[in-house]
């Protein structure tokens, strides 16, 4: 008797294992769609290739192998590549609005020291303290802030220019970097980073480590076993978390301490000036450390990776160099005239960022909603309650459905209105910033950003990609957002 308990207890988890996987593959509401068998009736194989970095490219590839704008990515969950897609996954509003998963497919971890993150809270709190925070990213405070950007690409300028003989080898990935950090912690603390002067300086390297510890979190809040992650976890990765929230904390902290104390009133007005003085929206200490390591993680990552991609794409297509570099250098006859105004009336440099964007977005894999219970029909088929569903950002802007020549990096095709060789494109399907109330709420100062730096080196420099460089893109990994890795390339200054 007591073997054939024995015997049962020790098949019965492979027999469950087999009525389950048999149910998902077979039975499941989501089994008539494309995608591998293996993903169908098990979570692990989508961990594993997250944990290696190759998440982005694997499902761009699984989307491209079926021929199919959607495709199921796990026993729970699809991934979609429309334009109709976003609008409906995250542009629908409550009572029937797609909830952000916060199980490890997004976002992770969800909750640090007790409280949510303005990219995880609820949509009460979301819209709370968006509308805290708005102002800091008004026209008006845009206007305001021109001095920060002005002040911080002359310096990068300055920096570049420094070695005194002919072409120059440089990291434009560590400078970009450099700057963007050095950007938003000054707008966000009152108090720039110093990285342009000192690249040693801590910050960029510990925020570089904590990206790359996204996808631990992520397998952790799956599995519900966050507390081992202090065993498993690369302890740098976790170590650089720790050290970046402490960092934070001190910054802020000071910076409030300086604004209550009246010190602040002969500064120029950063982002704590718009939020601290918005007396409609009182945020607490911990919202505002919080908010701020948002801000300086999420706006110098969008940045300096768009940036240093625009340059690798651009070096590499001869024709494309020509056009941005005769457009800058013809707009402005001396660097004292590029303006966060005037670098707006470049058409053609615009198209660069928009291709960039589509071709590399800066988030290239999907942040995911469930649906809604009940269900709701996305792209004219009915998917039940509680499925995870989000669009692939790398899978939308490579899709041939959505783009002509999708692989191609061709300004042109958002310079063109209705007719033309890339009139069919689906330009929605490229949303770079997300959609909906959650979108980035720092869009505008990003590209006003991106569009000055860019001009003043384009201005300033000849460049061309170094030989190792030459596949910079295509071997990049990515952790919900793209490592960063050295791109090379050869400063020439023109004066």
């Amino acid at each position: 008797m007591l073997s054939i308990i024995a015997c049962f207890v020790l098949i019965s988890p492979f027999v469950y294992f087999l009525i389950r996987s048999i149910y998902y593959l077979f039975f499941h509401p989501l089994s008539a769609f494309p995608g591998p068998k293996l993903w169908a009736f098990s979570r692990i194989p989508w961990n594993y290739v997250n944990l290696q970095g190759d998440l982005a490219w694997r499902l761009r590839d699984m989307h491209v192998h079926y021929n199919s704008p959607v495709i199921r990515i796990a026993p729970d969950e699809l991934s979609y590549t429309t334009s109709t897609a976003w609008k409906k996954i995250y542009g629908s509003s409550p009572p029937r609005e797609f909830l952000k998963c916060l199980d490890g497919r997004g976002i992770a971890p969800a909750v640090v020291n007790g409280r949510r993150s303005i990219a995880t809270e609820t949509p009460e709190r979301h819209a709370l303290l968006r509308r805290a925070i708005q102002p800091a990213f008004s026209e008006r405070a845009l206007r305001d802030q021109e001095d920060f950007f002005r002040d911080h690409t002359n310096k990068l300028i300055a920096q570049l220019r420094s070695p005194k003989n002919g072409a120059v080898q440089q990291n434009m990935m560590r400078w970009f970097s450099l700057l963007s950090f050095d950007i938003m912690s000054d707008l966000a603390f009152g108090q720039p980073a110093g990285c342009l002067d000192r690249a040693d300086q801590p910050w960029l390297d510990v925020i570089g480590a904590r990206i790359k510890s996204i996808v631990w979190h992520q397998l952790a809040a799956h599995y519900h076993i966050e507390w081992i992650l202090s065993w498993t976890a690369p302890k740098a990765s976790m170590e650089a978390r720790k050290r970046h929230q402490a960092l934070t904390r001190q910054k802020v902290q000071r910076r409030i301490d300086e604004e209550r104390s009246g010190k602040r009133q002969e500064k120029r007005r950063d982002f704590m000036s718009y939020i601290l003085g918005n007396e409609n929206e009182n945020l607490s200490n911990i919202d505002l450390y919080g908010m701020a390591s948002a801000l300086i993680v999420a706006g110098s990552n969008t940045a300096a990776y768009t940036m240093s991609a625009l340059i690798f794409f651009v070096c590499r297509h001869p024709e494309v160099y020509a056009e941005a570099t005769a457009e800058v250098r013809g707009k402005f006859a001396s660097e004292d005239e590029i303006t966060m105004v005037a670098v707006a009336e470049l058409p053609y440099l615009r198209a660069c960022i928009d291709e960039t964007l589509r071709i590399s977005p800066p988030t290239p894999s999907a942040l995911p909603r469930w649906v809604p219970e009940g269900g709701e029909e996305i792209d004219g088929r009915w998917i039940p309650g509680g499925t995870a569903v989000g669009v692939h950002n790398l899978a939308a802007c490579h899709a041939p459905w959505n783009w002509h020549r999708p692989l191609d990096f061709v300004p042109e095709r958002w310079l063109q209105t209705k007719e033309g060789e890339f009139s069919c494109d689906d330009r929605g399907a490229s949303r770079p910033f997300s959609y909906g109330r959650h979108d980035c709420i720092g869009q505008n100062m990003a590209m006003n950003e991106m569009r000055l730096a860019l001009a003043k080196v384009f201005w300033n420099f000849d460049i061309s990609l170094d030989p190792s460089c030459e596949n910079w893109w295509m071997t990049q990994k990515s952790y919900l957002i793209w490592e960063k890795k050295p791109l090379m390339v050869t400063l020439k200054s023109r004066h």
